[in-house]
């Protein structure tokens, strides 16, 4: 891609199906109570009816009805009457409004930033990308973004309120001030401050690094199943980077809330002197992230810009195993993956990318893989492929905000049905007569 070539903007078609978040699980993992807990269980369809809501919950029916009538205050919910002729108290069917509240999330894809805008069934209501050459900086990511939150807003439907925007960021990413410290898709970008690129100014904000977001999601949507294994996930794309969660963790783990985890890609390989975007030389992207050998196996189809998806579709083809770049790539990735596995001994290792949806590049990774073993007779973790986690991603990215934006609303409209007290009589306390 030419240095000079000015940022491209591509909108997408709204509204896209998607899976709903697990809306439950969150509420669960975050220890979350009451209204919430109610409302969770509406829009996953676990309860549709007053009644069914208190069974669910082993509440009372009358602490019930005060939920439920914050969330139509809300607008949250809409109690829609009862069939004619049934007996008893009139019990309506409990619909979400999943227009009601949005968020924008900001994702990075190869060479390009997309933003998002998702309901609370996890629908893309509107999707734009933008093209950052390599050589942006500071001044011309902050304008991107800035522009492309502003054309989110403005696109927002009649009646929904933004409960923020999340930044969900490749590279090192330092969540606790809000600070993308470095990427290397962007080498020019360095300590960029977020609290400056949201819009409208004053918005809530979540930063998250994609992979943490990404296994977060995917272990709370596997339930209490996949928060009880020690899961690596790796991913091997555009570029290469590791999240790791233990047994019982509901996030990635990071070091410390400073600069992020899993730089996997910039390890450096001995003999290897390639130059890197990160400024170094010799690191493992140089010999197997699709950015460098993109060129060499798709030839003119490689576009820097490319979805990973599109990747995905053009090596699903490909006799890949026989391409000796390749072969240098996998080699160095199966040593990869069982170094990491040797730090963290997970029960269950997921690999994404656009590489391994290639039939035979996964047959090659998992059995180069089995032969390289861990330590001794220690059980090789339980190996599996995942697509784009581009949905995953953006659920463990938007549900923070989501979830809070929930409580936001439900806090400004009290559940107590009790009229509102009656105002004082005055007295009159005119001087008695003479």
């Amino acid at each position: 891609m030419s240095k000079n070539k000015k940022a491209e903007h591509q909108t997408e078609p709204s509204v896209h199906e998607a899976v709903a978040p697990a809306w439950s699980e969150w509420v669960g993992q975050g220890g979350l109570d009451g209204p919430l807990r109610a409302f969770a269980a509406i829009l996953d369809g676990a309860a549709a009816s007053r009644s069914s809501l208190s069974a669910l919950l082993r509440v009372r029916s009358t602490t019930v009805s005060g939920w439920v009538a914050a969330m139509v205050r809300a607008r949250l919910v809409t109690e829609l009457p009862s069939q004619p002729g049934t007996r008893g108290r009139p019990l309506g069917q409990l619909l979400v409004n999943p227009q009601r509240l949005a968020v924008t999330v900001l994702t990075v894809r190869s060479q390009a930033l997309h933003a998002v805008t998702l309901n609370l069934l996890g629908q893309v209501l509107w999707h734009e990308s933008a093209v950052l050459p390599p050589d942006g900086g500071n001044a011309a990511m902050n304008s991107l973004l800035r522009g492309l939150q502003q054309r989110a807003a403005q696109r927002l439907p009649a009646g929904t309120v933004l409960a923020g925007t999340a930044y969900s960021l490749s590279g090192l990413v330092q969540a606790a001030d809000a600070r993308w410290v470095f990427v290397s898709r962007w080498p020019g970008i360095r300590n960029l401050a977020l609290n400056d690129s949201v819009f409208p100014a004053g918005t809530t904000m979540h930063v998250v690094r994609n992979m943490d977001a990404q296994l977060r999601a995917r272990g709370l949507r596997r339930g209490a199943a996949g928060q009880g294994e020690r899961t690596l996930m790796l991913h091997w794309g555009y570029g290469i980077g590791a999240a790791f969660s233990a047994a019982g963790a509901g996030s990635g783990a990071r070091i410390g809330d400073t600069a992020g985890f899993g730089e996997v890609g910039h390890w450096r390989l001995s003999g290897e002197a390639e130059p890197c975007r990160c400024g170094h030389q010799g690191c493992l992207e140089t010999v197997a992230a699709l950015w460098s050998i993109g060129p060499a196996l798709l030839g003119r189809d490689f576009d820097d810009a490319m979805d990973e998806t599109r990747a995905a579709d053009l090596l699903r083809g490909m006799a890949l195993t026989t391409h000796p770049v390749f072969a240098r790539a996998l080699r160095e990735m199966v040593l990869a993956v069982g170094n990491l596995c040797r730090v963290f001994f997970p029960t269950h290792l997921v690999i994404s990318g656009p590489f391994i949806e290639n039939p035979g590049a996964w047959a090659a990774f998992t059995a180069a893989f089995s032969s390289e073993g861990l330590l001794m007779d220690l059980p090789l973790p339980r190996l599996e492929a995942q697509s784009a986690g581009y949905q995953l991603e953006q659920e463990g990215a938007s549900m923070p905000l989501l979830l809070n934006g929930v409580m936001k609303l439900l806090a400004e409209a009290p559940a107590s049905d009790a009229p509102a007290p009656k105002a004082r009589r005055r007295v009159s306390r005119a001087a008695p007569p003479r």
